[in-house]
């Protein structure tokens, strides 16, 4: 079922899914107080006071009752929008459509983003409205087929294809993704992960959340367990269903001191890795999964010295060299990442011959305390 706002009667009408009609979608930027925001409970007594002008909410009712308006003009009569199609204090239907958002976007007929704060005396440019900054606006970039934007005052700015030099240099986003229609799905995992560093959201896990349909997997939204776990769980997630090492292409300088696992704590780690691919030659396809011992995978090891080897990924950079990740054996086939802060650049090809390791989660007092071992000679 899907629940869509009719722009000519400012009323809330519900469809099955395979009975949806045709529809607008909107983008925007939430108040920075969203109890000034008009809701779905607020929508039974619309009429009546969105002419009030004492009424807390009544900027957020123009804005609604604008994007209406200019839906109709674009030839539509159905409008979705996230604050009054979903019922927000409703646990369940919220999960779904969390889940369920990026397909939302990429039906609509039309995305039309609102900017409420180009142009102003601080935002004299497109790229700098703050709509650039947050987490979920992201796929209501990428996801619709069609993306239309508008400036504080409802005039037309341009849509993306007119617009692709400077989205791609705001966003990281490559501009075949506009011009060309190619499907978000042809960029690598890493490259989509690097479209979120810098993106932020008022709820910490949602910026985990946020990020489900750009990887086409679903998960229980669990608010409360911290934007760290949240995302270690989106990870856990694109491992079932991806071959793509390039998961594993980070860098974070905050964790030099001790050893970390192969998942990432945050988006902001593939911010300058983005630029790597996964291999098509599928020299290394073996599946990998996450046990109670760490990520089971099958590496090609470059020894460097000691306890210390490269495991070289099953992926490259942009002149196709390989690339891996600083590894420390700590027992038996038990390994850790460490210097997390670099990718190792290999300048040979990768031995061929694959070696079956575990690699450790992240517990910084239990690896450090693995590391010391090793570099007392147990094993």
């Amino acid at each position: 079922m899907v629940r869509l706002l009719n722009a000519e009667s400012l009323t809330l009408q519900q469809f099955k899914d395979e009975a949806c009609p045709p529809y607008a979608i909107l983008s925007h930027r939430w108040a920075e107080d969203p109890s000034t925001e008009v809701v779905y409970d607020d929508m039974a007594k619309f009429e009546d006071i969105r002419h009030s002008s004492v009424w807390k909410k009544a900027k957020s009712a123009a804005k609604i009752v604008a994007a209406c308006q200019t839906v109709l003009e674009l030839g539509f009569v159905y409008l979705w929008v996230d604050t009054v199609c979903i019922k927000q204090d409703n646990p369940m239907e919220l999960s779904t459509a969390i889940n369920s958002m990026y397909r939302l976007y990429h039906d609509a007929e039309v995305c039309i983003v609102y900017l409420y704060d180009y142009p102003t005396a601080e935002v004299q440019t497109l790229i700098q409205s703050d709509w650039f900054t947050r987490g979920w606006t992201l796929q209501e970039l990428v996801a619709p087929q069609v993306v239309k934007f508008f400036d504080k005052n409802w005039d037309y700015i341009g849509k993306t294809g007119d617009l692709a030099a400077e989205l791609t240099h705001r966003t990281r986003v490559h501009k075949k993704y506009w011009t060309s229609n190619a499907p978000v799905n042809y960029a690598s995992v890493s490259e989509r992960m690097s479209w979120m560093a810098g993106r932020k959201t008022t709820v910490p896990e949602d910026i985990a959340y946020c990020m489900l349909g750009l990887f086409g997997v679903n998960m229980p939204l669990l608010y409360g367990e911290g934007k760290e776990r949240a995302f270690l769980r989106l990870q856990e997630e694109i491992m079932k269903y991806s071959a793509d090492h390039s998961l594993f292409a980070w860098e974070d300088d905050s964790h030099q001191c001790c050893g970390t696992g192969l998942l990432a704590p945050s988006p902001e780690c593939f911010r300058s890795t983005g630029h790597y691919r996964h291999r098509s030659d599928q020299r290394n396809n073996r599946p990998y999964q996450m046990t109670n011992k760490g990520i089971a995978i099958d590496l090609p090891l470059v020894h460097l010295e000691e306890n210390d080897f490269v495991g070289a990924l099953n992926c490259h950079d942009e002149e196709a060299k390989s690339v891996g990740l600083y590894l420390r054996k700590v027992s038996g086939n038990h390994y850790c990442r460490v210097r997390p802060e670099k990718i190792s650049q290999l300048t040979q090809a990768p031995p061929r011959q694959l070696q079956s390791i575990y690699v450790n989660k992240k517990d910084p007092l239990l690896i450090a305390g693995m590391i010391a071992r090793a570099k007392g000679g147990g094993q």
